[in-house]
């Protein structure tokens, strides 16, 4: 866990797909876009429901995204990260993955374990980190 927040101080300019971005400004997922576009980030949006969040296109699914990211952010129910996250495991496993706190439980966290994944985050929101 020290790598990846090590990183996201560190790294400028990453690509971070958003997993349950929103246009709803009261949600996190919207919150949670603004933070990162303005820190310099490239925000890589997914939600089944849009086709654009603020100016941004928006992935459906995220099978469409970029496989050059560097972060994905879960801004979704502990279910839905589960269900993404059995999904896509073998895409997954090798890349950072951050999950904000009311889009993980116990659940959750036993398949990162379980499933070998290394490289993650939980317990903790992205917008608290500071690039120094």
């Amino acid at each position: 866990m020290y790598y990846i927040r090590n990183y996201i101080l560190t790294k400028k300019n990453m690509k971070i797909v958003l997993i349950g971005a929103s246009n709803d400004p009261e949600k996190y997922g919207n919150k949670i876009l603004k933070d990162l576009v303005e820190k310099w980030y490239i925000v890589h949006p997914v939600n089944p429901k849009e086709t654009k969040i603020e100016w941004l296109h928006t992935h459906k699914i995220l099978k469409t995204v970029p496989k050059d990211f560097d972060i994905i952010d879960f801004v979704v129910p502990a279910n839905v990260t589960l269900q993404i996250l059995q999904k896509y495991t073998d895409l997954l496993k090798n890349k950072k993955v951050w999950i904000q706190p009311w889009a993980e439980n116990d659940e959750v966290k036993e398949f990162l374990k379980d499933n070998w994944f290394t490289d993650y985050v939980t317990d903790s929101c992205i917008m608290v980190e500071k690039i120094s």
